[in-house]
This record gives structure tokens, sequence and C-alpha cells, in this order.
């Protein structure tokens, strides 16, 4: 109930347990994880950028849909995801990384259409839907920097990361960007267009 409500206000939550183990005990495995005393919680809180909401309505307005990707929690996701305007609604829930496991890739496909907010997934799940949205008709550009990112972008018609992740991100990435300001997304997909448009 405590991790559920911290995480209700956008905290991630990691309970802190204690105990007493033999100093002469070499090894170590999962039956010594029980019996532990709570000690307390950390809360960690990573609020989104200023720049990010209007980024988002930015994006929207030139018919982007934008969905959220996370290993977080559910409540965490939608809390940020509420701040930000980007919130699911009763009838398009978070679909949960267990789920999607349960499903073959064309019920992916069709899951991937309705959902906005995907919580609690591996690399694996992650890539995943950016092959289902793929495989639906969708151009996917794919925004992460971490490890756990590295297989989506490469998944992706368009891998993005920032100058700041972890380098097997910036390795996967097709487009590295070096701002800090979201706003360049939608600056860029502008570009881009006028670029094409020329072209032809």
């Amino acid at each position: 109930a405590v991790t559920q409500a911290l995480g209700a206000e956008g905290l991630r939550v990691v309970a802190v347990a204690a105990r007493h183990l033999p100093p002469e005990q070499a090894r170590y495995g999962v039956a010594d994880e029980a019996g532990l005393t709570l000690i307390g919680y950390i809360g960690f809180l990573d609020p989104p950028k200023e720049t990010a909401a209007p980024a988002l309505a930015r994006l929207a307005a030139h018919g982007i849909v934008v969905k959220v990707l996370t290993g977080d929690s559910e409540v965490v996701a939608l809390h940020v995801c509420r701040q930000v305007g980007l919130a699911g609604s009763a009838s398009d829930p978070v679909l949960l990384g267990s789920q999607i496991e349960a499903l073959d890739d064309a019920a992916l496909q069709a899951e991937v259409e309705r959902h906005i907010i995907f919580a609690k997934l591996t690399p694996l799940h992650k890539e995943r839907i950016v092959r289902a949205l793929r495989a639906g008709g969708h151009v996917v550009g794919f925004m992460g920097d971490g490890i756990n990112d590295a297989p989506a972008l490469r998944a992706a018609d368009i891998g993005i990361s920032v100058d700041t992740a972890v380098d097997i991100a910036k390795e996967a990435a097709d487009i590295i960007l070096l701002e800090k300001s979201l706003l360049v997304l939608g600056d860029g997909v502008m570009e881009g267009r006028k670029t094409f448009a020329n072209m032809l």
C-alpha cells in the first residue's frame, strides 16, 4: 500500500530491509532474503522536463501519436503521463509486460494500436512493441537513453537518443539530440517533412 501510494505520486520506490547473518557465511542465495526487517523506503523523483507537455502537444498537432514504453510501474507511468497531458483513459488502460507475454504477434499488433502507455516492460517487450507498430504500417521513431532501450532503438525506423545516454544506446541510435529541450523533436520532424517535400 505504501509503495502504491508513493508510486501514484510519481516516485520510484525501493524498500530497504536488513537481516543479521553470520559473518563467516561466504555464500548467499534467495533463501537468505527471508525474515528481513523493513527499515524504510527510498523514493526517487524523476519529474518530466518542462518542455515535455508543449513538445507532445506540438507533435500531436502534426499528426504524430506518442506512446510511452517504460520499465517503471503502471502507477508511476500514469502519474508522469498525466502531468504532461498524455494519460490513458478507462477504455485504454496501461498494457503491462506480463500481459504482453501472453500475446502472439497478431494479438500484440491489435493491442499496440489502442494503448498509449506500456509499463513494466523488459527490453524484449519494447522491441516487440516497436516491431508490432511497424508491422501495422506505422513509421516508428523510438527515443531512449538506457541499455534496456538498445533493442527497440535498433528495431525502430528512426532510433533517437541523447548525448548523455549510455554508449550502447547512442551506438544503436540513428539520431542523437544535443539540446535538452524535447521541442527539438517537433522542429526535426517539420524540417524533415520540408526537405522531403522539396526533394519530391
